[in-house]
């Protein structure tokens, strides 16, 4: 599903270049739950904005669902996104004058739904994540919990290939980080490809692939197809 090959990211600050990826070679098939870590500064959220296809690489390949991406216009990298990634952010970015069925129904109108149909899908995103009962509470009526299955649920609903979430858990406690987590892997188990980019341990512990990075270079992916590195440099994947 995922491929990249060589992929490399720089940013100017200042008269200083700042390389966020260095030579990443990576490849994550459908379905896979893999847990991206490292210190802060390792890269992690830039792996995340290239794989989500909210920034370009300088330099290398990236090819979803055998669809090279970087040669891509914007607008069709902006229609893939559209209908084959979800996103999960640590601050939610849930709309807070609109209610939680009203905030998990935007994708759908972006993407030109009917009415009949958004309500049903709607209904079944809240209702798979426990939420049917707040869906006409708006964002700060709902606990932190509460407001990552919402940001769940407007994530899932257009029903994405991919799952990309940055440290989803970030802002909540351990029992409400662990409801988000068992939405999340309950997504995972219907077939649909997981991302988590986080720095709990106990949270990556769970994913079934550990992609651990420093220094913009992925040091380690367990799990990497036969040959998947082969043309990385020694100790990256």
């Amino acid at each position: 599903m995922i491929q990249l090959i060589g992929v490399e990211r720089s940013f100017q600050v200042g008269d200083q270049t700042v390389h966020a990826l260095r030579d990443v070679n990576l490849t994550i098939g459908d379905g896979a739950y893999a847990a991206v870590m490292g210190p802060s500064g390792s890269g992690k959220s830039t792996l995340l904005n290239i794989l989500g296809l909210l920034d370009r690489p300088d330099a290398g390949s990236y090819q979803l669902d055998g669809i090279e991406t970087t040669t891509l216009p914007e607008e069709r990298r902006a229609r893939l996104r559209r209908e084959r990634i979800g996103f999960v952010f640590q601050a939610f970015h849930l709309i807070p004058r609109l209610t939680a069925a009203e905030n998990v129904e935007l994708p759908l109108i972006l993407a030109g739904h009917s009415v009949r149909e958004r309500r049903r899908q709607v209904a079944d995103a809240l209702d798979a994540l426990g939420m049917t009962p707040r869906a006409d509470h708006r964002p700060d009526q709902l606990s932190g919990g509460q407001r990552q299955r919402v940001a769940i649920a407007r994530a899932a609903v257009t029903r994405p290939r991919l799952l990309l979430a940055d440290e989803p858990t970030g802002n909540l406690d351990r029992a409400s980080s662990d409801d988000v987590i068992g939405a999340l892997e309950a997504l995972n188990a219907q077939g649909l490809t997981l991302i988590v980019v986080t720095h709990d341990q106990a949270l990556g512990e769970r994913a079934h692939r550990r992609i651990r990075m420093d220094d913009g270079a992925i040091l380690q992916a367990p799990g990497a197809p036969p040959g998947a590195a082969s043309s990385a440099r020694p100790g990256r994947c």
